[in-house]
């Protein structure tokens, strides 16, 4: 008896996808013939499947999809942490897993006659093709979408699509983005202030220790003071420029530029995108709050038995009450709006609008929120002109008057 393994998924599949596995066996044609799946996660086994013989024109094999118990191990990983730069690193935006590979013949198992090791990325596929394009302007080979690969062109470079030539943020906002490591070495991060004419100051760098492929880092300038232990960026800096080398390799680079105070009530975003990292998205314009009550209530007679009379009012004038409020619930919802927007960027907070994970920052404590919008109109300058980015969004907090 022998078991061949096919075909598996590819380099750096999506969980969120099918994860395909053909297995092939030299007994394929024995009576009461069974494939035998089964997956560990974490050296444990999660899940046992018995699979028939998919009979095509070259053979029969045991098609296996492993997408649905592997992605249910994948966890929230917005676990910032610190007062440096770099406020997590670990490996959770990934699932590793191994798939053992054996056989049922009569209801007799014989398992692991093949086996292997693989990972699944929390990210999904864009429609077509991705927004960021290598060197500037040589798009990405659309086959890799088809390959399941996209992930791929992101890897030793920032997790996001954002347009990153010009990120407005006020002194002492945090700023999450994503790198994702897979090459090892030394790391140094770089940052460059920078000057309204256009001209640059000294740039400083440092060595980064990144311990994991998921690393999440603030550019918050206090946090970039903290890591180089000195005062690098102030108030009065116009902007700086971050960026991560690897020898000669050199990631995209974060062009920051610092705005003054917002006249309205400021509220920063953080959310999970498509690619499986955290971008922070500000909305500096008019922000209106509404609130929902829901109340649960009942009917009584205004006529109450008191000193041996009926009376619908009591001896402190008060009249009694027909209805009786006992439980009164508080929803929260907020009408964002951000400043003027490009089209890159508004392509990319789509993301934000289909994001199953969304925190909204208040005082530093990051508040769960739902985004209440269903749908998503595109626009483009040059049919639009300028345009903001209105969001609606749901805050996971609920109150709840005096009960009664």
């Amino acid at each position: 008896m022998a078991i061949t393994i096919n075909s598996t998924p590819a380099t750096y599949p999506t969980m969120h996808e099918d994860l395909w596995f053909v297995a092939s066996s030299t007994n394929v044609g024995t009576t009461n013939f069974k494939f035998v799946y089964d997956v560990y996660i974490n050296n444990a086994q999660v899940s046992r499947n018995k699979i028939y013989p998919s009979p095509s024109a070259d053979g029969s094999y045991g098609v296996f999809n492993a997408s649905p118990m592997v992605r249910a191990y994948v966890t929230n990983y917005f676990e910032p942490s610190g007062s440096s730069v770099l406020v997590a690193s670990n490996d959770k935006i990934k699932v590793d897993y191994q798939v053992k590979i054996g056989e049922e013949v009569s209801g007799a198992v014989i398992p692991n006659l093949a086996s292997g090791s693989y990972s699944a990325y929390n990210y999904y596929s864009p429609l077509f093709g991705d927004i960021f394009t290598e060197n500037g302007n040589v798009p990405l080979v659309l086959s890799n979408y088809y390959d399941n690969l996209l992930i791929e062109n992101y890897t030793d470079d920032w997790l996001s699509d954002r347009d990153n030539s010009d990120i407005t943020i006020e002194y002492g906002d945090q700023f999450f983005i994503t790198f994702l490591k897979i090459t090892g070495g030394t790391y140094k991060l770089w940052v460059q202030p920078t000057n309204e004419d256009g001209t640059f100051g000294t740039a400083v760098s440092g060595g980064i220790t990144m311990t994991g492929e998921f690393n999440l880092f603030n550019f918050q300038a206090a946090a970039i003071n903290t890591f180089f232990g000195s005062t690098i960026i102030t108030e009065n800096t116009y902007g700086y420029n971050v960026y991560i080398t690897l020898g000669a390799a050199t990631t995209r680079i974060l062009r920051f530029r610092q705005v003054c105070n917002p006249k309205y009530r400021q509220y920063n975003l953080h959310f999970l995108n498509r690619l499986g990292g955290y971008d922070t998205m500000a909305f500096r314009l008019v922000n209106r709050r509404r609130s929902e009550f829901q109340r649960t209530s009942y009917r009584r007679n205004p006529y109450q038995l008191s000193n041996g009379a009926m009376t619908n009012i009591d001896t402190y004038n008060k009249y009694n009450e027909t209805t009786y409020n006992f439980a009164i619930q508080h929803s929260d919802y907020y009408n964002l709006t951000s400043d003027w927007l490009q089209d890159q960027d508004y392509a990319w907070l789509a993301q934000l609008v289909a994001s199953s994970i969304v925190y909204m920052e208040v005082q530093g404590a990051f508040f769960p929120i739902t985004i209440r919008n269903t749908n998503y109109q595109y626009k483009y300058q040059i049919a639009d002109g300028i345009f903001n980015f209105d969001l609606e969004i749901e805050v996971g907090k609920y109150l709840n008057s005096q009960y009664r």
